[in-house]
């Protein structure tokens, strides 16, 4: 059977895939309810909270696979799609699945999911839009090359299988990635990112075999996903520009700061947009139908871009490509080697990141941050620091601390969750004193409008299935109630069996964000990689000394993929 490390991998890695999936089909779509994009993202938590156990079920994996086969279905057929081509295709999964070794079946689920330009090939028309037979080429092959390291018997020891593994799993997420982009940057000739797409393809099964030190190859493999990874990124960026109201937010908040005003005084949400030329019917409007005007985030979200506003930066959302990048390389210097490249591929192939943080320029550095605190768990400064400073950045922050608190309380103490509450503290308030107190009125009702202000029902939760029609749209308070009492619901399981559930702390945030009122695309994307972040099987350095009486939660030997260095001893978060 597999271990329960890769079991919790290979779970992020499939909801990364359904999601991305379902967003795809969302946008190509153009129109009709949201049923399904609702129903993907419930599939894409609900899987992952299932990752969260110490020992996931072993049913899992099948439930993995239901999921992601009814929510390919459901793209294909929606989008008037070839019914017959996506059944052969899951058929051929199902024939994968069985002809895997068992403890890597998991990664046959995740590997037919994270292969989205299914939507493409089984989708109408599927050379639309000069796409170019190079890219198709490419990404049959990586299914191809995938599906041989899945079945290949020929390594015998599990380190060096897994990583094949991933290399294939890392590939068809590089390449599927560079096939989304030209659903929304078309290229009239072979772009680099096409080009670079195929040496993915052709170098890394030869990577897999090469005989060089593991660490190289990984650097080589890596290197080469997240080059092409950025050429497609670059394409996006230079291919469209601004497009929605929160990127405007930022820049233009930083451009007031630069001329001597305080933004949450002076800002203006529609005057922000026509700056940008963008549709005015992008502000978001109360329910009376009053446009909002005010700046709504917390000051660390323009003052990290005003030092770049000053040197003259015309595009914020370069700097949120190099944040992600530099997040990404830091996660990797703390992976375990075999693990890398699965790692890798939940952040290439993640069409949320992509599409909201990179092309939409949502300000990614509140997850940023967050996954920095936990990858730094054992900094006693360094991690508050960063959960205090995600917290002034964005509001959904704010769900998290707690969680982190707690985690902190039960494998450090009681004293030391005191202290690193009051760091969290100052470092929330620090940069948000001065405009606090400059116009504490503006700051106040600005700051809050996102949770208290009398703003419509939007979003990809609970809540889309009330606006849609597939359930009743109940009261705006019943949805505060069920966000609430799941709030301190999660706590409480956290607080109760937090050795059972080694990522709970990181996870569990994001269920009343999914019930609330307003549950935006952008509040999950980073989910998979917390996950994986906070996993200390997969991190170096961040399982503390296993207490004798929790010996019980340990993971087991098996003669499945282990971890090259020293094993972790704790089951603590």
């Amino acid at each position: 059977m597999p271990s329960s490390t890769l079991l919790r991998a290979a779970l992020a890695l499939t909801a990364t895939g359904i999601v991305s999936a379902a967003s795809i089909r969302h946008v190509l779509e153009e129109g009709g309810t949201d049923v399904a994009f609702a129903v993907g993202y419930a599939f894409y938590l609900a899987l992952i909270l299932i990752a969260t156990p110490r020992h996931p079920p072993r049913w899992s994996p099948l439930l993995a696979f239901a999921f992601a086969a009814i929510t390919y279905t459901v793209a294909i057929v929606t989008l008037n799609g070839n019914a017959l081509a996506v059944g052969l295709y899951l058929a051929v999964a199902v024939l994968g699945y069985i002809a895997t070794p068992e403890p890597y079946r998991p990664l046959t689920v995740a590997a037919f999911a994270l292969w989205t330009p299914a939507i493409r090939f089984f989708g109408p028309d599927p050379l639309a839009g000069a796409f170019p037979p190079l890219l198709a080429f490419a990404s049959v092959l990586s299914l191809i090359n995938l599906v041989a390291a899945l079945l290949d018997r020929s390594a015998r020891d599990p380190d060096e299988r897994l990583r094949r593994i991933g290399l294939g799993l890392l590939a068809v997420a590089t390449v599927a990635t560079v096939v989304e982009r030209h659903l929304v940057v078309e290229s009239d000739l072979i772009a680099p990112d096409d080009v670079m797409a195929l040496i993915v393809v052709g170098v890394l099964p030869v990577l897999a075999v090469a005989r060089l030190r593991p660490s190289t190859r990984d650097a080589l493999a890596t290197g080469l996903a997240l080059a092409t990874f950025v050429l497609a990124a670059m394409a996006l960026l230079l291919g469209k520009g601004y497009h929605v109201d929160a990127v405007t937010v930022p820049h233009v908040a930083a451009q007031q700061l630069l001329a001597g005003h305080d933004p949450y005084t002076t800002f203006d949400l529609p005057t922000a947009l026509a700056q940008f030329g963008i549709n005015p019917e992008l502000v978001t409007h109360y329910e009376d139908g009053t446009e909002l005007r005010s700046l709504n985030y917390p000051a660390m979200n323009f003052l990290l871009v005003t030092p770049f506003i000053a040197l003259g930066a015309t595009d914020i959302r370069w700097i949120y490509l190099a944040e992600i990048l530099a997040l990404v390389f830091i996660l990797l210097r703390k992976v375990r080697i075999p693990w890398r490249p699965l790692v890798s591929a939940g952040v290439v192939g993640n069409t949320v990141i992509v599409r909201q943080n990179i092309l939409a320029g949502v300000d990614p550095t509140w997850w940023a941050l967050l996954t920095v605190a936990w990858i730094f768990v054992e900094s006693r400064w360094l991690s508050p620091i960063a959960v205090g400073l995600a917290m002034a950045s964005r509001q959904p922050a704010w769900f998290a601390a707690p969680f982190y608190i707690v985690a902190i309380w039960k494998r450090n103490g009681r004293a030391e969750a005191f202290r690193r509450t009051a760091i969290i503290a100052v470092a929330a308030l620090v940069p948000n004193l001065p405009f606090m107190i400059d116009n504490p009125a503006a700051f106040y009702d600005g700051v809050a409008a996102p949770m208290l202000g009398a703003l419509p029902p939007y979003g990809v939760g609970f809540v889309r299935l009330g606006l849609d029609g597939a359930f009743p749209l109940l009261p705006r308070a019943v949805y505060g109630v069920l966000a609430a009492v799941s709030f301190f619901a999660m706590l409480a399981i956290l607080w109760r069996y937090w050795r059972r559930v080694p990522i709970g702390a990181l996870i569990f945030p994001f269920v009343p964000l999914y019930l609330a009122w307003r549950s935006l695309q952008n509040y999950f994307g980073s989910i998979p990689l917390l996950a994986m972040a906070g996993d200390d099987e997969l991190i170096v350095g961040t399982a503390p000394e296993r207490p004798q009486q929790a010996a019980a939660f340990a993971v087991r030997p098996m003669s499945v993929p282990t971890t090259s260095g020293p094993q972790p001893t704790s089951t603590t978060l």
